[in-house]
This record gives C-alpha cells, sequence and structure tokens, in this order.
C-alpha cells in the first residue's frame, strides 16, 4: 500500500511540474491557431475552400430497405453522401 501511494506521489510531481513547465514557456494551442488561418490549413490539406455554399441538385436513391430516399427530404440539414463500394 505503502509503494502505491509513493507511486502516485511521483506522477501527480512529474504531471505538475511538466504543467508549470508549459505555462511558463507560453506553449498554449490558442497562440498557434492565431497565427494560421483556416483558410491556410485547408489548402496545406488540398481541400477546396468553399466560401458561398452549393445547391445540391435534387435526386433519389435507394435505401438499405429498399425505399426511395431523396435528398429534398433532408433539406436544411446537414448530411454526409459516401458512394463507397466494397467490391
Amino acid at each position: 500500500m505503502q509503494s502505491n501511494k509513493k507511486y502516485i506521489l511521483i506522477f501527480a510531481l512529474f504531471f505538475a511540474a511538466q504543467f508549470i513547465y508549459g505555462c511558463k514557456n507560453g506553449n498554449s494551442t490558442e497562440s498557434v491557431n492565431t497565427k494560421t488561418s483556416v483558410a491556410d490549413l485547408m489548402a496545406s490539406l488540398s481541400i477546396q475552400h468553399i466560401a458561398k455554399p452549393v445547391i445540391a441538385p435534387d435526386f433519389e436513391l435507394p435505401s438499405v430497405n429498399g425505399e426511395k430516399v431523396s435528398l429534398g427530404k433532408y433539406q436544411g440539414k446537414v448530411i454526409l453522401l459516401s458512394f463507397w463500394a466494397t467490391w
């Protein structure tokens, strides 16, 4: 039981030292994020930034149950379309 307390104390001191050292050096994600814009990050990942949304044309596809599902049914909601095939 005594050795468990010793290990807990060592871990607590280690993490406290890391926290204090990080605060002293000013290492925070806030200072890093303000230097890089979203557009720059998207460009670095080869993702096209669309400033004005484009309305997708309405279409129907069969669902897993065989029912027809229309894109217009989900108007105003955020959806993710995945046209992935496993064959």
